[in-house]
């Protein structure tokens, strides 16, 4: 599942969603639309934070 489609589906903004991982608003929406792929350690926490539904796999197009 990507980002995008998991904030859409819980109804997540990306405003908590940031403040739940630790980054930017702007670094979010740059993950969610694919302009760039989390580092290492944010990946993790976003893998955490979605219960593992989106992994690092979702943004390498694997």
């Amino acid at each position: 599942m990507t980002l995008d489609d998991w904030l859409i589906t819980t109804r997540t903004k990306e405003e908590a969603f940031a403040a739940l991982i630790g980054v930017s608003q702007a670094s979010v929406n740059r993950y969610r639309h694919g302009l760039r792929i989390p580092r290492p350690a944010v990946l993790a926490r976003i893998r955490a934070a979605t219960g593992g539904a989106v992994t690092a796999a979702d943004f390498l197009g694997a």
